[in-house]
This record gives structure tokens, sequence and C-alpha cells, in this order.
């Protein structure tokens, strides 16, 4: 039987790989960004596999849910054997001592990195309660989100507020029974469009820029593709969820 992957953010960096190598014969993957990445659409019909773009900018929460509601009422539960969600998309926000951020800037990072995702695994789990298939959620979190990063206090309280609810709904669906394996992830240093955005930031907003700058340098960043690889083998793996806060670096598994 078929798998459906629902991620967001797929239309460049990680996100998109993450969309690339869930393409499979027979399969469905759906896709929630801002702009859709046409590439991806001849690459699913070459390889037999139901893409579904769906253009949304995750700050509208409104029709963030309308989306998901939409996606998942069409679907037949008797079509999947497993259901996967992928929350990637996320913003570095504001950068520099949070007196200097502007209020805008702050919602936005807020409504990304965290409202939006628990409004869609809400709205996920209500409307696929009733479904067969096992159901696996991810979201990419981040090693900030475990430590304090001068400059980027919007960035890690966001994220750290993501690892602590995915932890919560885990043991939310231990206590009721609700077949549901989900972890937030820390996919280390991976070389995308933030990484640019970082190295460009001043020492005085972010004192850290130099070590960055260096990773790029000593070719110390992972490439989307490998990262996205040990993403996804680890979430079909039997070691998914066991850990509900994790980091691919630190995680041995059986892929």
């Amino acid at each position: 039987m078929a798998t459906l992957t629902i991620i967001t953010g797929a239309s460049k960096g990680l996100g998109k790989q993450l969309a690339l190598q869930c393409m499979k014969e027979g399969d469905t993957v759906a896709t929630i960004e801002r702009h859709p990445d046409t590439e991806l659409v001849g690459i699913a019909k070459e390889l037999g596999c139901e893409l579904i773009q769906l253009p949304v900018d995750l700050t509208d929460l409104n029709s963030t849910v309308s989306t998901v509601s939409w996606l998942i009422n069409q679907a037949s539960p008797e079509q999947f054997s497993s259901v996967r969600l992928i929350n990637n998309a996320g913003v570095l926000g504001p950068v520099g001592p949070i007196s200097e951020a502007s209020a805008p800037d702050i919602d936005h990072t807020i409504r990304i990195n965290f409202e939006a995702p628990v409004l869609i695994i809400q709205r996920f789990l209500e409307l696929t309660k009733n479904w067969k298939a096992p159901k696996r959620i991810m979201n990419i979190s981040s090693g900030a989100a475990r430590k304090d990063v001068p400059g980027w206090a919007m960035y890690c309280s966001t994220k750290a507020a993501l690892d602590r609810f995915s932890s919560t709904v885990s043991e939310d669906a231990k206590i009721h029974g609700i077949d549901l394996k989900i972890s937030s992830v820390a996919p280390g240093v991976v070389d995308t469009g933030m990484q640019e955005q970082i190295r460009l930031l001043s020492s005085e907003d972010f004192p850290q820029v130099e070590r960055f700058k260096t990773l790029k340098e000593e070719s110390k960043l992972t490439s989307p593709d490998k990262a996205a690889a040990k993403l996804l083998a680890y979430l079909d793996s039997p070691a998914f969820g066991q850990e509900t806060i994790t980091d691919i670096r630190n995680i041995s598994f059986e892929g």
C-alpha cells in the first residue's frame, strides 16, 4: 500500500530534498509552501508519485489550517498504509538584542516556527484519528533550541517550544492510546539559504558569526541531500520516536 507524506517548506534546501527523496512510485507527497517548485512536478511524474503542491503562506494561520483540512478530507484513508508529517519550514527571525527587534518580526517568527506547526499537527491528528494507518510526525528543530545563542532569542525560544510541544504530544498519545510516533529532530548544520543569511550577519548582532563562516570555509556543513537521507532513514526506522527531542548527529539506528 501507499504512503502519504506531508512536508512544509519544500520549495528549496532541506525541504526540497526531503520531498524529492520521499517520492516513490504509488506514494503521495503533499507540500505546503508559499512558492511551489515546478521542478518537483516533472520528477514526480517520472517516478509515478502523486505530488500535491499547496501554495500557502504559513503566517496566514486560517489558510494554513483550512489547507491541511482540505488535504486530509479529500484523501482516502484505506489507500495509505502509513501517514507522515514533516514540519520543516522555519525562519531565523530577528537577530541581535531583543530590544532592537520589531513586533512584526517577532510575530512572524513565532507563527512560522511554532504556531503553524502546532496548528498543523492539531488538525492532522484530529482528522486522522480514525485512520488505521500508523502516524509519524517529524518536527525539524535545531541545536539552538537546546542552548543559549546570543542574538538568537527568537530562534532559540521558538525551536525550544516546538521541542517541548513534541514531547508532550507524545506523552498524551501514550496515555490515550493513539498510534503516533513523534520526534523533534535537530538536523545538524545544513548548507542551506539560512546558513548564507547567517554568514552575512554582523558580529555585533551575532557574536558567533565567525564560527559559521569557518564551518563553510572548511566544508563542515552537511549537504541538504545527505541531511535529508539521514532524517528519512531515521523517520522510517523502528527507533523513531523513542526519543522525542533528538539530534540526528547523536542517533544510532538501523536505517
